[in-house]
């Protein structure tokens, strides 16, 4: 890695300044709703990751679009991750100032601005982006000739989540020729997102919608390059099925974000990566079946998840949380506890 350009280094110093007076102090004496980031777990993390990814041959892409946080971003690098993934242009610059140079915006990127800002970053990193339609190949080799730059391109293809992304290797093939074609563009491989699989809790069922999803991803892989576009890189997968798809036959790389500091969802399905980063808020009110708390849901996101009993032993009169309020606990209550977020 390179070092970070002195704009991310001012920028650091000036939010530690302002923070200068509560370092040092305990949780305890801190003021309310804070966010907290446990080091040891946050390494911890990292560690589990790449013990994991030790004995194969695909690489770890991490994800920044949980955390955003360059300092993050670099200890994953330093943990064996070859680059970062992100979710828009803008955060990729800011990783690629911070030094990382190796940066995919796994994402189709669209319009002007945003085009040409990712072609003039491609003069100083190594830079990816996705696509699913021709306009946005044109558009992008329209900026990359401009700059004088070449961006990476994948085809990105919809694993059965229906969000972005081409639906068949009959799709996939003529973008393929596109690319290759395209003046400022390099043609590199294929992405894909089996987020549909992370919403499933039971393993194996998990693990099987994503065999599918991989089955139809390098299937699309092994069509293109039997017509001549061999895939560099095919990258897929998430913290909730990066173990199964790190091992699948065909797949170069992934790209999970959320185990370096974890939210109550992941967790719920793969608890041997811990809470990194916590809400510390401070119980305002407390009624028969409720407490509220001072973290509202403008503070923090009002996503839902899966509590585990040892995730809801609080102290009495602080709250450590991911969300905004919870359900008490009675005498009745069952090991798994569902929470959602008050609006």
């Amino acid at each position: 890695m390179r070092a970070p350009a002195p704009l991310i280094t001012e920028a650091h110093e000036r939010v530690r300044s302002l923070y200068a007076p509560d370092i040092g102090r305990s949780r305890e004496d801190l003021t309310t709703p804070a966010l907290l980031l446990d080091l040891d777990v946050l390494n911890s993390n990292l560690g589990i990751m790449a013990a994991g990814m030790a004995g194969v041959s695909t690489t770890l892409r991490a994800h920044v679009k949980v955390h955003k946080s360059p300092h993050i971003a670099r200890l994953e690098v330093e943990h064996g991750a070859i680059g970062v993934g992100c979710a828009t242009v803008w955060e990729a610059i800011v990783m690629a100032r911070a030094g990382i140079d190796d940066v995919f915006v796994i994402n189709e990127t669209v319009g002007p601005q945003k085009t040409r800002a990712l072609a003039l970053l491609a003069r100083e990193a190594s830079v990816k982006t996705a696509v699913d339609d021709a306009v946005q190949i044109d558009e992008l080799s329209r900026a990359a000739t401009a700059a004088g730059s070449t961006i990476g391109v994948l085809i990105d293809v919809d694993e059965g989540m229906h969000r972005c992304g081409v639906a068949s290797a009959d799709e996939a093939l003529p973008l393929a020729r596109r690319i290759a074609d395209a003046p400022g563009l390099e043609f590199v491989g294929l992405t894909g997102y089996e987020g549909h699989a992370s919403l499933e809790f039971d393993e194996t069922a998990r693990h099987s919608m994503a065999g599918e999803a991989m089955h139809l991803l390098t299937g699309v892989a092994a069509h293109l390059a039997h017509n001549g576009y061999p895939c560099q890189i095919v990258s897929a997968a998430g913290t909730g099925t990066w173990e199964v798809t790190s091992r699948y036959p065909g797949v170069t790389e992934i790209q999970p974000g959320s185990y370096a500091t974890m939210d109550g969802h992941h967790r719920g399905l793969d608890p041997r990566f811990g809470w990194a980063v916590t809400v510390l808020a401070s119980v305002i009110s407390r009624r028969s079946d409720r407490i509220v708390l001072d973290a509202g849901s403008k503070t923090v996101g009002a996503s839902q998840g899966v509590l585990k009993d040892w995730d809801l032993a609080v102290p009495a009169t602080r709250s450590r949380s991911c969300a905004t309020t919870r359900r008490s606990r009675s005498a009745t209550s069952t090991p798994t506890t569902r929470w959602r977020a008050a609006r």
